[in-house]
Order: C-alpha cells, then sequence, then structure tokens
C-alpha cells in the first residue's frame, strides 16, 4: 500500500514510518505539506497521487508548553489536522487520527470509550477538538476515520521529563532514579506493540472505523516503575522521591483495552517488565 505520514521527525510517527516500511509498504512523508500552515499553499501535487491511507501523528505533544502557549498550540495541532485531512481526501485515503487520554479526571475505571471526555489543559484540548473535526469532515467527506486514544507509549526515545524515558536513562548511567511523585498510576504501551497495532489497522479492508482506547490494560505507579527498572538493572542505584505532585494530576488511569483488541485482533505482547529490560539491555 501507499501510506502517507505526518510527524515522522517524532518518536511515535517515526517508529510506524519505519514499521510499515519493513513490511513492505511504500511510506511517504507528509510533513511538508502540512506545515505549510494555510491551504493556499498546500499543493497536493508535491504529496501524492494515489494513497490508501494518512497516518496522522504530527502535533504539538508538551503539556507544560500548551500552558505556556495554548493559543499556539491549538492553531499548530487542528492546523495540521485539517491539511492531513484535506489530502486524505484528495487522495481518497482512510484516515488515521492519533489522539491522545481525553478524560479528565476519570469517573470511574477502566476507562473505556462511552466515558465521559473532560480536557484538563490546552493540549487535551486540542485534541479533543481534533477528534471532532475528523469525525465531522469524515462524515460529510466520506473519508474512513479511525482515531485511537493512546495512553502512555514509550520506547527507546530520550524525552526528558517523562518517566520511563528518565527511569531507563538512570539506570544506564548508573545514576539515582528520581521520581518526583510515587503515587500516580499509569498504563504503558511499548511502541512496537503499537506499531503491530497500526499494521493491523491499516491491513483490514475495508478499514474499520471507529474510536478507540490505546493501552496495555495495566497500570502501574510511578514508584513501581522505578524499583522494576532498579530490579532489571542488577544495580544498587538508590530510589530518590520526591514530594512533588504536578499540579491537578490524574492519579490514576487505567484503561480498558477490550474493543480494540477485539475489533482488531490484536493483543500487546511486551508487558511492561519486557519492554523495560529490553530498554535497559
Amino acid at each position: 500500500m501507499n501510506i502517507g505520514i505526518t510527524g515522522q521527525n517524532g518518536f511515535i510517527g517515526g517508529s510506524v514510518a519505519q514499521a510499515v516500511s519493513k513490511a513492505g509498504h511504500q511510506v511517504l512523508n507528509l510533513d511538508k505539506c502540512t506545515r505549510s500552515g494555510t491551504f493556499k499553499e498546500l499543493d497536493l501535487r508535491g504529496c501524492a497521487a494515489d494513497l490508501d491511507w494518512v497516518l496522522h501523528f504530527a502535533a504539538k505533544t508538551s503539556i507544560e508548553a500548551s500552558f505556556a502557549g495554548p493559543f499556539s498550540t491549538y492553531s499548530n495541532n487542528l492546523g495540521s489536522t485539517l491539511l492531513a485531512l484535506n489530502i486524505a481526501y484528495h487522495t481518497r485515503a482512510a484516515f488515521l487520527f492519533m489522539s491522545s487520554y481525553v478524560y479528565g479526571i476519570p469517573k470511574y475505571l477502566p476507562i473505556d470509550e462511552k466515558h465521559p471526555t473532560n480536557p484538563v489543559n490546552p493540549y487535551m484540548g486540542s485534541k479533543l477538538a481534533g477528534e471532532e473535526i475528523c469525525l465531522q469532515l469524515s462524515k460529510m467527506m466520506e473519508i474512513p476515520l479511525v482515531i485511537l486514544r493512546g495512553f502512555n507509549i514509550y520506547g527507546n526515545c530520550k524525552t526528558p521529563g517523562r518517566l520511563i524515558s528518565d527511569v531507563v536513562d538512570a539506570v544506564r548511567n548508573r545514576a539515582p532514579i528520581v521520581v518526583n511523585d510515587a503515587v500516580p498510576k499509569r498504563d504503558y504501551l511499548y511502541i512496537k506493540d503499537f506499531n503491530s497495532l497500526v499494521s493491523r489497522i491499516v491491513s483490514e479492508k475495508p478499514p474499520i472505523t471507529g474510536t478507540y482506547n490505546v493501552g496495555y490494560g495495566h497500570s502501574y505507579s510511578n514508584l513501581e516503575v522505578a524499583e522494576m527498572a532498579r530490579r532489571l538493572s542488577r544495580d544498587e542505584s538508590p530510589i530518590v522521591v520526591n514530594s512533588r505532585p504536578r499540579s491537578k494530576d490524574i492519579l490514576d488511569c487505567s484503561v480498558d483495552v477490550r474493543l480494540i483488541k477485539k475489533t482488531f485482533s490484536w493483543s500487546p505482547m511486551y508487558p511492561l517488565e519486557k519492554g523495560l529490560r529490553e530498554l535497559i539491555r
């Protein structure tokens, strides 16, 4: 298939691009088309004549930066989504939109796709608004649409401020493992499992449309992650637990992934311990 991808310079987009390319698909980098900023500058002739899928991963993802510049976050994330949708429409491609956690403080656990949405930061808000744009245009313009609400996708990516990235970096360098808040629990999905999921999604003919939560299906506290990493490293690096909880942090994001597993006959193969072991060693 011919697959156009945005965000190939990012961790997830770049990993997916490599995975689908290895699977034998032709991959086209659409970033040059979706960074123009205006539709008048969008030259579809320079993008593609025929695509089977457009996978849209490009976005400003920093929550801290979204608070500092909320208007630019909305402008960037919604603008690039509209441009990517425009490409999908003109090339008659199916569209995959990479959303995020959009549920705010959970009303019940685990969180399924029917849980009420409630964006609590501009980044989350821009993703939820992007979902609505995708849903409206996919219906009006007959664009097959898959929305993925990713919880915490991790891998061999050094991103300071992200727990697993910081923990792995610490044990690799035999440095103290610093945890600012021991309590919050997150559901982690290894990038290789995510890549296999995307491969399943794009192989379905016709596309199976819908909105799906994406995770492993088991949550761990920050302290549990740190302790697991130290055990796997076979090192005696100390764990330093600070009392620095993030403002309005969500204490548990346990996710219900039964729908996406059933729909695409997919199951993640990397529990957190296996993923961490691979990253550390």
